[in-house]
């Protein structure tokens, strides 16, 4: 069982915003099935051909069996997904508010902090159903922002490159930054972890570093001196240590690190033995979507029992639902 968890109503962070200047990617899912006046779906829709437009920062890969379950049960909407960097999500989320131009019937971010500062600034719509009422308090905030993950933040190392120089991967922070010092040739420009100026959920870890972490700032100068390699999301990070490219990697998103070692059994995650920050991927529906009822209905189906499971099975993303069983970590 994942601890630490942190509270999504407690995680506002006062931050100067460095927008990605990363274009997003966008993913069209063509509805299942052509719809008629007739059909029931119709009755919720602004359109007889209704496209549920989602801006979220999951790799499409680990985000895809969550849109096809969903279709599944609503073969007539069709999902067109822009996949975004989360600081360009809520630049973009803010401009088309100002400019008054619709925007995403949905927003799915792994930085809380500023799914949070959006909710708490009036972009978000309140909305209420049977599935956001299942949620443990701690996962909604007004009935405007809602966690639909619980996912921890992971060290990964390449097991063979340890294995060959016969170290110990760290299993605390402290253990980290004796590897560095001790090891500071074999491990230079070897490491990884987020650049904070690009992403979102980077900064939004440091500063949980900084709250529970009185070495914090040691480490950052000591990562610094190893020449740390940044990046702005975790799969570039995983694919290089796994490579061996770099071998030892920091507070990566463990959703994605446990799913990799599927497929790449070279790669070790590690849940760190002093503490876990754990954060949350956060929805809003946002104030000018498209069609908001078509937000509410996706948003419902991944807080749904079938959703959570799918997003748990699938994409190693841990549920927010006491009734669906969190994944285990393998070190």
């Amino acid at each position: 069982m994942i601890s630490g968890r942190i509270c999504i109503g407690l995680c506002f962070i006062a931050l100067a915003m460095q927008v990605s200047s990363a274009m997003a990617e966008v993913f069209t899912y063509p509805a299942l099935r052509s719809s008629q006046a007739s059909d029931p779906e119709q009755s919720l829709l602004t359109s007889t051909q209704p496209m549920a437009v989602i801006y979220g920062s999951a790799d499409i890969g680990a985000f895809v069996p969550v849109i096809e379950a969903f279709q599944q049960d609503n073969p007539f909407i069709g999902v067109e997904y822009h996949q975004l960097q989360t600081l360009e999500m809520y630049d973009i989320t803010q401009s088309q508010r100002a400019n008054g131009e619709p925007t995403a019937d949905l927003i799915i971010s792994s930085s809380m902090d500023l799914q949070m500062k959006l909710a708490n600034d009036g972009y978000a719509t309140s909305y209420q159903s049977s599935e956001t009422d299942a949620l443990p308090h701690w996962a909604r905030w007004r009935n405007e922002a809602f966690a639909v993950t619980q996912e921890p933040a992971v060290i990964a190392y390449n097991r063979e490159f340890f294995r060959e120089n016969e170290l110990e991967p760290p299993r605390t922070r402290e253990d980290f930054i004796r590897l560095l010092v001790n090891h500071d040739e074999l491990l230079s420009e070897k490491v990884t972890t987020y650049d904070i100026e690009r992403s979102g959920v980077g900064f939004l870890f440091l500063a949980r570093d900084e709250r529970f972490f009185p070495g914090i700032w040691d480490f950052v100068r000591i990562l610094g001196q190893a020449k740390v390699k940044l990046y702005s999301n975790t799969s570039p990070m995983l694919e290089k240590i796994a490579s061996g490219q770099v071998v030892l990697g920091y507070n990566l998103l463990g959703s994605y690190a446990e799913t990799f070692t599927q497929r790449n059994p070279n790669l070790g995650v590690i849940l760190p033995d002093d503490f876990i920050v754990v954060y949350s991927r956060i929805a809003i529906i946002p104030r000018g979507a498209r069609n908001p009822d078509l937000g509410g209905r996706f948003l419902d189906f991944m807080l749904s029992i079938k959703g959570q499971s799918v997003l748990q099975n699938e994409g190693n993303f841990n549920p927010v639902r006491a009734d669906v069983p969190p994944s285990t970590f393998s070190s």
